[in-house]
C-alpha cells in the first residue's frame, strides 16, 4: 500500500496553531471520510471512489470539499495516476477559508508527487508556498522539498542553502541530523567541486552513520586532497575491522600501502587476498604482488607472481623480468631457463636482450662457449650489440686466461 494512507490520517488530524480558527466539518461527512479511509486501507479503489462520489452530491463546505478532494488525490496517487492525483491538490487548494495547517498538509502532498514525477518547477513553486505557509512553525522538510526540486533541476548552489537550512533547524532542536539529508548535501558539493566542504561533511557523516561506503568515500577524498596517510588510515580501519569484500578496495589499499613506504604489508595483502579469490588473479594484480616483495626486499618471492602473469599471457617482456630477478639472485640456470621462454614467444619486441641474459647466465655458470654464441646472437640487434660484444670480449678473455693455466699445469 502506499503511505498515502498514512499521510491522510495525519492531514485529517493535524494540529492547529494557537491563532488558527477551528474548522467543523459535518458528521455525515466526517462518517463517509473515515469509511473511505477503511477502503484505502485495503486498496478498494473503486469502492472509496463510490463513496467519495456520493459525498460529492451533497453540499459540502469549502473545507469539507477540501478533505474530498484530498482524498482523491491520494486515491490516484496510490493508483500510480499522479497527473489527476496533482489536479485534485490543486482544486482543494483552491477552496476558500482553509485552516493554515490543512493547507500545508495540501502543498506537501502536491510538492511530494511534483517530485514523484520528475517535475521540478511545480516541486519548487508548491515548496515555496509551503514554506510562506510556515511562517509560525517552519519544518526542515519543507526546506528538504525545496532543495529536492533544486537538485532535479541541477541547480546546486540554489539547493545547497535550504538543506543547510534544514540540518541546521535539526541541530538546534537537538535532534540527529538525517542521514539521506547529509548524503544529499554531499552530493550537491561535489556537484560544485567543493570538496573541502565535502570532506568535512562526510567526517560528520561517518561519525554518525559509519558505513563502509562513507569510509570509502571519505578515503578517496582524502586522497583527492593530497592527503594519502588519512586515506590509508581509513581504508585500512576497515580492513581491520574485516569490514572491506571487494576485490578493488583491496588493490587500492595495497597502493596507498606502497605510496606511503609499507611495500611489505602491500604484498601480504595482495597475496592473501588473490589466494583468497576475492582479488582477481590478472596480470595487473600479479604484476603488483611481484613489485610489493621486490620493493619490500624479498626478491625471491617477487618471482612466483610475475612468472604466473608471463605465463598466463605467454608474454616476453614478462618472462624477460623473471629472469632479470633470477640473475639478481645469481639463479644463473633458472635464469637461463625464463630467458630462452621469453624467445619461444611470438611478441617479444627486443630479442636481442633475451640472448644477452642467456649468455650472461650461461657465462656466469661457467658455460664459455655456449655464452659467446649466445652473445653472437644478441650482437644481431641494435638495443644489444653494444654489450654484447663487451660481453664476448670478457669470454675471450676468460677462454684465453684459462687456456693459459691449463698450459701451465701442463
Amino acid at each position: 500500500m502506499r503511505t498515502g494512507v498514512l499521510l491522510i490520517v495525519l492531514l485529517l488530524a493535524a494540529p492547529l496553531s494557537a491563532k488558527e480558527t477551528v474548522v467543523g466539518m459535518n458528521k455525515r461527512t466526517y462518517d463517509t471520510l473515515n469509511e473511505v479511509q477503511i477502503f484505502m486501507e485495503a486498496e478498494q479503489w473503486d469502492e472509496a471512489i463510490a463513496s467519495l462520489q456520493q459525498m460529492g452530491k451533497r453540499k459540502l463546505s469549502g473545507y469539507e470539499t477540501a478533505h474530498m478532494l484530498n482524498m482523491y488525490g491520494f486515491i490516484y496517487y496510490s493508483m500510480g495516476d499522479n497527473d489527476r492525483a496533482l489536479e485534485n491538490f490543486g482544486k482543494a487548494l483552491e477552496q476558500e477559508g482553509l485552516p493554515n495547517s490543512q493547507v500545508r498538509g495540501l502543498l506537501n502532498s502536491a510538492t511530494q508527487v511534483s517530485l514523484s514525477i520528475g517535475d521540478f518547477p511545480a516541486a519548487e513553486a508548491y515548496a515555496k508556498r509551503l514554506l510562506e505557509a510556515e511562517t509560525e512553525a517552519p519544518q526542515p522538510l519543507s526546506q528538504v522539498l525545496l532543495a529536492q526540486a533544486y537538485v532535479g533541476q541541477e541547480r546546486w548552489a540554489d539547493a545547497e542553502g535550504p538543506l543547510k537550512k534544514a540540518l541546521a533547524m535539526l541541530e538546534a532542536s537537538g535532534a540527529t541530523p538525517r542521514e539521506n539529508w547529509m548524503v544529499m548535501l554531499s552530493s550537491i558539493y561535489h556537484a560544485q567541486e567543493k570538496y573541502v566542504e565535502m570532506r568535512d561533511l562526510l567526517y560528520k557523516v561517518v561519525k554518525l552513520y559509519p558505513r563502509e561506503r562513507y569510509i570509502l568515500n571519505l578515503a578517496a577524498l582524502n586522497g583527492q586532497l593530497g592527503e594519502p596517510e588519512k586515506q590509508l588510515a581509513l581504508i585500512e580501519s576497515l580492513e581491520d575491522d574485516e569490514r572491506l569484500n571487494k576485490g578493488f578496495h583491496f588493490v587500492t589499499l595495497a597502493n596507498l600501502f606502497l605510496s606511503q613506504g609499507v611495500p611489505h604489508k602491500a604484498a601480504q595483502l595482495l597475496e592473501r587476498e588473490i589466494a583468497s579469490g576475492r582479488v582477481p588473479e590478472t596480470r595487473q594484480n600479479l604484476e603488483l604482488t611481484s613489485q610489493a616483495w621486490y620493493l619490500a626486499g624479498d626478491e625471491a618471492r617477487a618471482i612466483p607472481p610475475l612468472l604466473v602473469a608471463a605465463e598466463m599471457e605467454n608474454d616476453g617482456k614478462l618472462y624477460l623480468r623473471v629472469a632479470r630477478l633470477h640473475m639478481d639472485l645469481y639463479q644463473w640456470r633458472d635464469a637461463e631457463k625464463v630467458a630462452r621462454q621469453a624467445l619461444a614467444t611470438e611478441n617479444l619486441e627486443e630479442p636481442g636482450d633475451a640472448w644477452l641474459l642467456v649468455g650472461m647466465a650461461l657465462a656466469r655458470g661457467d658455460k664459455l662457449e655456449a655464452a659467446r654464441t649466445a652473445f653472437v646472437q644478441a650482437a644481431e640487434y641494435d638495443s644489444s650489440e653494444k654489450w654484447a660484444r663487451q660481453w664476448m670480449r670478457f669470454v675471450e678473455t676468460e677462454q684465453a686466461r684459462i687456456a693459459s693455466l691449463t698450459e701451465g699445469d701442463v
